[in-house]
């Protein structure tokens, strides 16, 4: 072979050698690079797993049982535990707090976890939202309820320490009541404003609640037996004054309750009277004698003194009854929109120890869903409720002002206006007793929340004029 040849080939040799060193080469950054990618994918993957698992929420320390991020006390301590199970227990008068595990010892737990984490949660709102109390409007209203509550300082204290509060725990409570009043200031405008748009639309709505139905004025004598209802007749024939009819109701009718009135029944409507006699009133004229007639108790005889036409009351004549109605739904509305807002920012802001984890706890377990296949299929299951668990603050609607229910008849009646302290859990402190009385044995202390499971204040239905 010449060397031209040989030199040739060599040539190619070292060519391939090179090219086959360039492939390895990529191979192994495309190698380096399936690496580096596949890491970031599972470091990526690792810190979603972590958020998920509350790795990035706030760590509940030794010692405490919940952490109220933006609260001004943000941790909650096992020691302000203790002191409001006991509290729990005296409020529910329950003289021997029952061991952990028992049932009874869970509900009073709970009661107690939800007491206080509210407690972080009202001051915080206050915070937020400017909201300050001084000492002295403390002492001023704690001297109120000392006088309104408690015939003198010796019952106060002897109920102090029969509810298993200090002094300095009943003015926390007095703090709270005092800041929940003003958030609810704050938020509730003192008298919402209703237009005559809105005027017109309820009244157009709700047209059948303004109609008055026919109503009659009627004498009836009701007797034992056909005999003496004959007699009544004979006698009422003879003469059917006024007088006439109050002396045969009294010698022969069996109503007691119209006997000493001639037997006089005003403004009655359809529905309110027996059967038989409900026919001949509103079958009979006006002015004559019906009679005698049967009835399930006897018989009867009577006579239609007036006939008062159905009517509708105008707009005009309902508007101011209209307008108190729309300004305390609106303000129940409002209210109703805020309570919702205020647990769900901070319920999201909660976060308790494992074994204090509570529905206001937002690493707390969703509830469990009743509504399994087999209940779908065999009763039904309830329409879905919405969801409290935290939305973004700010993100529940308020919509139009629902109707009231309507009345038997007549105009509508305004229901009264919520009292303050909606707020969830937080009570007006003169809790309606009288100047001077002492609450009775287990009543909450000044201000306190209601116990686990009783029911709120008189409010928003659901509370509050107004979320």
């Amino acid at each position: 072979m010449s060397a031209r040849r040989q030199g040739s080939k060599g040539s190619q040799v070292a060519a391939s050698r090179q090219a086959a060193e360039r492939a390895a080469a990529r191979a192994s950054a495309r190698r380096r690079l399936a690496m580096l990618v596949l890491g970031v994918i599972l470091i990526g993957s690792f810190v979603i797993v972590a958020v998920a698992q509350g790795l990035g929420d706030p760590s509940v320390e030794e010692g405490e049982i919940a952490v109220v991020e933006g609260a001004p006390e943000e941790t909650i301590t096992t020691e302000e535990f203790d002191a409001a199970l006991e509290q729990t227990a005296a409020r529910q008068q329950v003289r021997e707090l029952p061991e952990p595990g028992d049932p009874q010892y869970e509900l009073l737990a709970d009661g107690a976890v939800s007491d206080l984490i509210l407690g972080r949660w009202v001051l915080g709102e206050a915070e937020e939202r400017g909201i300050e109390v001084t000492e002295r409007e403390i002492d001023e209203e704690l001297e109120s309820v000392k006088q309104q509550q408690f015939g003198s300082e010796k019952e106060f204290q002897e109920f102090l320490d029969q509810q298993g509060f200090t002094l300095e725990q009943a003015r926390e409570r007095i703090e709270l009541q005092l800041v929940s009043d003003r958030i609810q200031q704050a938020v509730l405008p003192e008298e919402p404003e209703i237009d005559d748009e809105q005027v017109e639309g309820f009244y157009s709505a709700n047209l059948e609640q303004f109609e008055v139905p026919e109503t009659r004025d009627v004498r009836v004598i009701p007797t034992k037996s056909e005999e003496d209802a004959a007699e009544a007749l004979s006698r009422l024939e003879a003469d059917d004054s006024p007088k006439s009819f109050e002396e045969v109701a009294r010698a022969l009718s069996t109503d007691e309750a119209t006997k000493s009135t001639g037997g006089l029944r005003e403004a009655v409507v359809a529905g309110q009277s027996e059967p038989a006699i409900e026919e001949q009133i509103f079958a009979a004229p006006e002015g004559e004698l019906v009679g005698p007639f049967e009835t399930e108790s006897g018989f009867a005889v009577l006579r239609v003194e007036a006939i008062n036409e159905a009517s509708t009351t105008p707009l005009e004549d309902a508007r101011e009854q209209i307008v108190s109605t729309l300004r305390v739904a609106r303000g129940q509305e409002l209210a109703q929109a805020f309570q919702e807002d205020f647990t769900a920012k901070w319920t999201a802001r909660t976060y308790c120890a494992e074994e204090y984890l509570i529905d206001r706890c937002a690493n707390a377990a969703p509830p469990e869903d009743l509504c399994t296949a087999e209940v779908a299929d065999t009763q039904g299951c309830d329409a879905p409720v919405p969801s409290t668990r935290p939305i973004p603050p700010g993100s529940s609607g308020v919509f139009g002002t629902p109707a009231p229910t309507g009345l038997a008849q007549g105009p509508i009646t305004p229901q009264a206006a919520a009292p303050p302290g909606f707020v969830p859990g937080v009570t007006p402190v003169p809790g309606g007793l009288p100047p001077g009385a002492a609450p009775p044995p287990g009543a909450a202390p000044p201000g306190a929340a209601p116990p686990p499971g009783a029911a709120p204040p008189p409010a928003p239905p659901q509370p509050p004029p107004g979320g």
